[in-house]
């Protein structure tokens, strides 16, 4: 399945809330009947995020020792790359089973027939994950649900302007690369179905979609990633008594990336580094408390 077509089918405002959930690196389960399709559509689901590795569970690690050893290095070495782990729907149940920790886990599951026993593996996945994103997909249905997040909480700005930009920049490529073919022919020379065929560029605006996808991604990477080396160097002047912050404006300015809210970028710094630099930030107007935002203003 082609994540830009499943999005198509989803109630507005939910693909900015998957876009959310895996830059958070908050768990997602994706439900249904059809395990193949489920695993396919966990794929699609990984590749958003290109920036972290990819592992996959019973592949490339089979114990938690194994998982520990794949991620060891994120807490010394910031450069490394983040892991994002991806969980089939075969040994979905295993993973439950064998880990506590499912941040920025990717899991498929079957269904169960019996009543009882998906309770209890909800339950289970509950224990486990304070946040959690349900992705229920069947033959003629899409469903989410959202579990632990404060929907009036959260703001999902910077995840509506991407997908507002793939619209926008995809429509303007096709239409110039409609109007290039449409200025070489004239009706009368070719009929209608060729014609049809000659200005249909349906794959190719998925290609498009996925690629301008890629772009805005990769551009709220790179800039989070020059705030959290510029933050983390104040942090340190912090450490040794020199009390220094910096206004959320300067700093957007300085990483060249003004896309997002500043919270949103801090919030991300936390889940993606392990680092709450929100006191560093000199703004009167709201407060911080760990990856959520409180406005003192109403």
């Amino acid at each position: 399945m082609n994540f830009f077509t499943f999005l198509d089918k989803l109630k507005r405002n939910y693909n900015s809330l998957i876009l959310y959930c895996l830059l958070d690196r908050i768990p997602i389960i994706v439900l249904g009947e059809d395990s193949d399709k489920i695993d396919n559509f966990l794929i699609e689901l990984s590749e958003l995020v290109h920036f972290r590795k990819d592992y996959v569970f019973y592949t490339d690690f089979v114990s938690m020792e194994d998982y520990e050893n794949l991620i060891s290095n994120e807490s010394i070495d910031y450069n490394y790359q983040r892991a994002h782990i991806r969980c089939p729907c075969n040994v979905s149940l295993k993973a439950l089973n064998q880990f506590d920790n499912l941040n920025s886990w990717l899991i498929g599951l079957i269904i169960p027939k019996l009543k009882e026993e998906f309770i209890e593996i909800r339950r289970q996945i509950n224990n486990k994950a304070k946040e959690l994103l349900f992705i229920t997909i069947s033959s003629d249905t899409i469903s989410i649900k959202v579990e632990g997040i404060n929907l009036k909480i959260i703001d999902l700005t910077l995840e509506q302007n991407i997908f507002k930009k793939i619209t926008q920049d995809t429509e303007k490529s096709i239409a110039k690369m409609k109007r290039v073919l449409s200025d070489k022919i004239t009706t009368t020379q070719l009929d209608k179905d060729l014609l049809k065929t000659l200005l249909d560029f349906e794959e190719e605006k998925n290609e498009l979609k996925k690629n301008i996808f890629k772009r805005e991604i990769q551009n709220f990477y790179s800039g989070s990633k020059r705030a959290f080396f510029i933050l983390s160097r104040l942090n340190l002047l912090n450490d040794i008594g020199i009390q220094t912050h910096v206004g959320s404006k300067t700093l957007l300015e300085t990483v060249d990336y003004e896309e997002a809210p500043i919270e949103r970028m801090i919030s991300f710094i936390n889940k993606e580094w392990g680092e709450n630099y929100s006191i560093l930030i000199e703004d009167g107007k709201k407060a911080f408390m760990g990856d959520k935002i409180v406005s003192l203003w109403g």
